[in-house]
């Protein structure tokens, strides 16, 4: 099976006997990938429409998962029992849906690792997710179909972080590949253009611009 370069990289943050919920699985194309890559993982594909589900369910009736996968129609975490799962996978939505979804803290009891990309506001996610009692762990950037996505592994504990890292990632601070440097390279250059676009009056949006634009120069070493 072929997956897409953010499919593909979501999937080596999961690892055998991992019970998961993967929350707006769309057509579980990841689902049944994970399913052929490991032995003993479990897995609950969930999603809130009929006609993904219905995707889903044709994509693992041909692939014959049915025995490994549970197809469930809900809402985030409303249709699973606390010892079900200890992994929460969430991919392609944006950071308020997914706020949303890791509120339910009553079904989180027995969860240890959330894997997430959002596709909005990743700063806001990590602060999030570390004041529900999970600590960053893993990060990955990839490039597919020329969008650069960020991909976090939570596990549960606590660690302090700096503002650099909760708006870079620590664990991406720790390897600034070639990705690192493109991706808030155009970061930069939207903020530096945006700050030349603000009214004199937004006095509140220019200092938070040059902040931004403070940090991601001294991060990526730019005078």
């Amino acid at each position: 099976m072929r997956l897409s370069k953010r499919l593909k990289a979501i999937s080596e943050f999961i690892d055998n006997n991992d019970k998961i919920i993967d929350i707006g699985c769309d057509h579980a194309l990841l689902d049944i990938y994970l399913c052929n890559e490991f032995d003993n993982i479990k897995i609950i594909a969930s999603d809130i429409h009929e006609g993904a589900l219905k995707n889903a369910r044709n994509n693992i009736e041909k692939y014959k998962v049915q025995d490994k996968i549970s197809l469930r129609l809900g809402d985030g975490l409303s249709i699973v029992n606390t010892d079900e799962i200890d992994t929460i996978l969430i991919s392609g939505m944006g950071f308020r849906t997914i706020k949303d979804i890791l509120s339910n803290t009553e079904k989180m009891i027995n969860v240890n690792k959330i894997v997430v990309q959002s596709n909005t506001d990743v700063v806001k996610l990590r602060k999030f997710v570390i004041k529900q009692g999970y600590k960053i762990t893993r990060e990955k950037l990839v490039k597919d179909d020329d969008i650069i996505y960020t991909i976090i592994e939570f596990k549960k504990g606590k660690e302090a972080y700096s503002y650099d890292e909760i708006y870079f990632g620590p664990r991406l601070l720790d390897n600034k590949d070639d990705l690192f440097y493109e991706y808030y390279s155009k970061k930069l250059l939207k903020y530096e253009n945006l700050l030349l676009q603000l009214p004199k009056y937004e006095v509140k949006s220019k200092l938070h611009h040059k902040k931004l634009i403070r940090i991601i120069r001294r991060t990526l070493i730019i005078k």
